[in-house]
């Protein structure tokens, strides 16, 4: 009884808590940072789910206006609703990153539920990519479907690969690195961590993902029951390596299905890349 009560306490806690969006800052430590790049920071978003404007996690997104870290990288699921994509890109762009704002597209963005209005036998609409990516456009984001840019910070060079959505296959790596110089800091955005296994031999030395929300709900004092990820992961979010590569899994900010997080509270989460060991540049 004690305990099923404890449990309770702990669990309404833990609901109570994920409606704020956590903002801490996450250091990622990488051997080949060049000098130049130390302290570089990443504002990371993801798996937003906005659906109109009265979308809670918009809420999270505009409080990070104007805070002008040196990269915004967002991560897919950001519009459940052709129409939200204008009022995300908008919220996005006001986050006024220095160098640039990158974004690839989710599952969720792909396709999205179907109206209720719809007939029963209609399971998802396909949402119109060529009007998401006009939106994002006319806000300064730039969407990288398996594609990549460079970017030159005082003496140094990095890439900035995008990776298409591995939930649909959507992922083509050699097409997104084709023409990157290995020997250049390459850091990765994409949906599904799912992907990362599927690089094949690129040099990678930063991943960014979303999708698993973090189990979005854990029982207490339980690992999460689900991922929504094909391949095992040896955490639903955070910091880890996958196949070798270090990865960063963000739990993001909205929710899908039932709308509640339990012991996964939402983030959006700041990197800073720090510099490890002594590289050649």
């Amino acid at each position: 009884m004690i305990a099923g009560l404890t449990a309770l306490g702990f669990t309404a806690r833990a609901v109570a808590r994920s409606f704020d969006a956590v903002a801490a800052t996450v250091p990622a430590p990488l051997p080949r940072l060049p000098r130049a790049l130390d302290g570089l920071t990443v504002q990371v978003v993801s798996d937003l789910h906005v659906r109109s404007p009265r979308t809670p996690s918009l809420n999270a997104l505009r409080r990070l206006a104007g805070t002008r870290p040196d990269f915004l990288f967002a991560c897919g699921d950001l519009s459940d609703h052709v129409d939200a994509a204008p009022l995300v890109a908008e919220a996005l762009a006001a986050i006024e990153p220095v160098h640039g704002a990158y974004a690839v597209w989710g599952n969720h963005d792909l396709f999205a539920s179907r109206a209720a209005t719809d007939p029963a036998w209609i399971g998802y609409r396909t949402q119109p990519l060529g009007f998401l990516r006009q939106a994002f456009s006319a806000e300064g984001i730039t969407v990288l479907e398996n594609a990549h840019a460079r970017h030159r910070i005082g003496d140094a060079e990095l890439a900035i690969v995008g990776i298409g959505d591995a939930t649909h296959r959507g992922d083509d790596a050699a097409r997104a690195f084709d023409g990157v110089d290995e020997d250049v800091l390459t850091l990765v955005l994409t949906h599904n961590p799912d992907a990362v296994p599927r690089l094949g031999r690129a040099r990678v030395d930063l991943v960014v993902c979303g999708h698993t929300h973090g189990g979005q709900i854990v029982p207490p004092f339980m690992t999460p029951p689900m991922t929504s990820t094909r391949s095992p992961l040896p955490r639903a979010s955070g910091l880890m390596h996958i196949d070798g590569r270090l990865v960063f899994i963000t739990r993001g900010v909205g929710t899908v299905g039932i709308p509640m997080r339990v012991n996964a509270p939402a983030e959006v989460p700041r990197l800073t890349l720090v510099r490890i060991g002594e590289p050649d540049q």
